[in-house]
């Protein structure tokens, strides 16, 4: 039987159809790599960066190292941060130094008024 009235549900596989298909696939492959690899380079500059700020955070200065040091009268139109930037060590970060000024007076906020008696923390060398 030479003829038969047999038809496929499928369509006919052509032989260029079938290498477009691979050459997508080539393509997706080769972004997937692509973007594995941008995620790495991303991942890799998140960990030097977090690992530079930790560090220059530790060289800083601590605040479990403070000592009660001078006192200072709160003039009219200074804040902790002006009054920190004056009496701060050199390395020390003036946020660490406010928290400190914080803890040494037992502020609960950074609001201090005209007159006010301040302690200046030290810090052990």
């Amino acid at each position: 039987m030479r003829y038969s009235t047999y038809q496929s549900i499928y369509e006919p596989v052509h032989s260029e159809a079938v290498k477009s298909n691979i050459g997508e696939f080539r393509m997706f492959i080769t972004r997937f790599k692509l973007s594995q690899g941008l995620i790495k380079l991303v991942i890799a500059s998140l960990i030097i960066f977090i690992g530079c700020s930790t560090v220059l955070t530790v060289f800083a200065g601590n605040e479990n190292d403070l000592l009660p040091g001078g006192k200072i009268a709160v003039s009219q139109g200074e804040t902790l941060w002006s009054i920190s930037l004056e009496h701060k060590p050199m390395t020390m970060d003036t946020r660490i130094y406010i928290e400190a000024i914080k803890k040494v007076n037992q502020l609960e906020s950074t609001t201090i008024q005209t007159g006010q008696v301040l302690t200046l923390p030290q810090f052990v060398k």
